[in-house]
């Protein structure tokens, strides 16, 4: 079944500005580099090794190869075809996409990552002594060493600020979603002070913090990079009618699966933006992947911030190692009890060449994505 292609008009027009992979452009690349022979590893190395799963191909700045394979839904769900323009959670690579905000919202104020958050969030949350030398940069390289207190609601996060820290650092390096919820308030204050904030219940500061975060990340990030239905991303399911909730299905939609355990339907989940920083982001692969190049090209934040995010691990893991240097990525990864879920993967390589990878299962016989990643860049040199 191809519904998903049917999506066009509405979801990522296959010749619109963000993909131009159906020409032959692999003449005016680096020398040597073969996206098309990339496209072809890749694909090999997935088919028949997960449920579904999407790949986009991006370098010097424009989307130039995608692929995809395998099922949205399982016969036993509805069989649907997973297709180029399927969107699906994207896990904590959307923490890629928070790193981007926050730090554009800085460089358009004149700072950078070495802004204190003391400086930044609310006088009256009374933030300790203790955590006045944290910054920017230490939350989003998840070394802040901050004791996290509740799920990341406005509450949560003010509390979480008015627990001193347990030491600061790379020595203390924890990775807490929670890190990049906070982000969803800093947000709102680096663009507007706090003084919009003031006096609100937790519950009016919250929605008013979370529709700010949603709005600028569509108009400062989705919509620089191109992105035609870049007003409708949302966090948590969504289509062209709006959200996708238990009450409102759309039976076109992906859904998760173990891989492994073919016998399970799939589940899927429905975070709304109140939890957006540190995940939930709802795109397809061709979307993030336009993201990425569009961070590499400019348009999000200044060379030099770009190479400080991905070389201080600002919205990104760590590097893994290949034949032509350190490529630097991020994954989102999530599953329920019976390990349906999701693995995403963004990775930058050096010769300005990205991917954005997209599967609806968490568990499955690919082995590590990244290496699998890797691997197929390494081999697609001629």
């Amino acid at each position: 079944m191809k519904t998903m292609i049917k999506t066009a008009a509405i979801g990522l027009a296959l010749t619109g500005a963000v993909i131009s992979g159906c020409k032959k452009i692999d003449d005016f690349v680096n020398k040597g580099f073969d996206a098309e022979l990339f496209r072809k590893n890749l694909k090999a190395a997935c088919d028949g090794k997960t449920v579904g799963y999407s790949f986009a191909i991006s370098q010097n700045g424009k989307i130039v190869k995608y692929d995809f394979g395998g099922e949205a839904r399982n016969p036993k769900d509805g069989e649907v075809d997973y297709e180029i323009l399927t969107r699906q959670g994207t896990g904590s690579c959307s923490k890629t996409i928070t790193a981007f905000a926050i730090l554009q919202a800085l460089e358009d104020k004149g700072q950078n990552e070495k802004a204190r958050l003391v400086d930044l969030l609310p006088a009256w949350w009374n933030i300790p002594e203790e955590n006045n030398p944290l910054t920017v940069a230490l939350l989003l390289q998840h070394y802040a060493g901050l004791q996290h207190v509740g799920d990341g609601d406005y509450q949560a996060i003010r509390a979480t600020m008015q627990q001193p820290t347990t030491g600061y650092g790379k020595a203390a390096y924890v990775y807490r979603n929670g890190n990049y919820s906070i982000c969803r308030v800093l947000l709102y204050c680096i663009v507007n002070g706090t003084k919009g904030l003031e006096g609100l219940s937790d519950a009016a500061a919250d929605e008013v913090v979370s529709q700010f975060h949603r709005t600028y990340v569509r108009e400062k990030i989705f919509k620089k990079a191109g992105i035609p239905d870049w007003s409708k991303i949302n966090v948590g399911p969504w289509n062209e009618s709006g959200t996708i909730t238990p009450k409102n299905m759309d039976r076109r939609m992906t859904l998760y699966y173990n891989f492994k355990q073919p016998g399970l339907s799939g589940i899927t989940t429905y975070t709304t933006y109140l939890e957006a920083g540190p995940g939930g982001w709802y795109m397809n692969s061709p979307e993030m992947a336009a993201v990425l190049a569009a961070g590499e090209e400019g348009k999000l934040v200044s060379d030099t911030m770009m190479k400080k995010m991905k070389e201080d691990f600002m919205g990104y893991d760590r590097t893994i190692t290949g034949k032509h240097g350190a490529y630097y990525y991020k994954n989102g990864v999530w599953a329920d009890s019976l390990t349906r879920g999701v693995y995403t993967v963004v990775m930058h390589f050096p010769n300005n060449v990205q991917v954005a990878w997209h599967s609806n299962a968490r568990n499955t016989n690919l082995g590590s994505p990244e290496a699998l990643i890797k691997n197929a860049y390494d081999d697609a040199w001629r």
